[in-house]
């Protein structure tokens, strides 16, 4: 409990630019297939745009080292200054590959296609996402740290072939709430580019699992 109190005294500390929070509830699994509905949040303290996500979503070992996936999420992306607010509607697919490098050591390479309609717009935007994970789980747990782990993902834009946004993670943390729930703290540069220039945003999350 101590170690916990001094994380949220470290995290309340960081700056950020957007604070997002990550929820996945798993509903149902057997030894290949598992089922359950991610949320999630995000927003941005300095120009006040607010998103939020639900997403049922169903992956499937093919593989001992494949996994494939899909999903249907709806978002609603609004500013809460300007009162501007629009729906997206998001179905996904994903494939994505995994390895234990050592008995602590784990590789995830996610791949991820998104076909993306937004409200009023007549035309779609597919988008493709991979992400490169690496994380190392403890030897010993730290009290509730089980894991640390980076990763990056980068996002193309497959109407204009270009690469429109990199988010990074130098450093994510993974505590054990309980046998059923884990707690991801972690920081992200989020870089976005806009015509030739990129900008960059600081990002501090959160990702709670639960498992029913």
């Amino acid at each position: 409990m101590r170690f916990l109190l001094l994380l949220a005294l470290m995290t309340t500390s960081l700056h950020a630019d957007e604070w997002w929070a990550w929820t996945n509830l798993e509903f149902w699994r057997n030894q290949q297939t598992r089922a359950g509905l991610f949320l999630g949040n995000r927003a941005d303290v300095d120009d006040g745009s607010y998103v939020q996500i639900a997403s049922p979503r169903v992956k499937h070992a093919l593989l001992p080292w494949l996994e494939g996936g899909i999903g249907l999420s709806l978002l609603s992306i609004e500013n809460t200054r300007t009162g501007d607010r629009l729906t997206q509607f998001r179905p996904e697919l994903e494939l994505n590959p995994h390895f234990n490098l050592t008995k602590h050591l784990a590789l995830e390479w996610r791949n991820r296609i998104e076909w993306r309609w937004n409200e009023a717009q007549t035309f779609t935007t597919h988008r493709s996402r991979q992400r490169l994970q690496l994380a190392w789980t403890l030897p010993r747990p730290l009290g509730p740290l089980t894991r640390l782990f980076v990763s990056n993902e980068w996002l193309t834009d497959l109407h204009r072939l270009q690469q429109t946004e990199n988010r990074i993670v130098p450093l994510g943390l993974t505590f054990q709430i309980n046998p059923q729930a884990d707690l991801d703290i972690f920081y992200m540069i989020d870089s976005n580019r806009a015509k030739a220039a990129w900008t960059h945003e600081s990002v501090l999350g959160t990702y709670l699992r639960v498992r029913f």
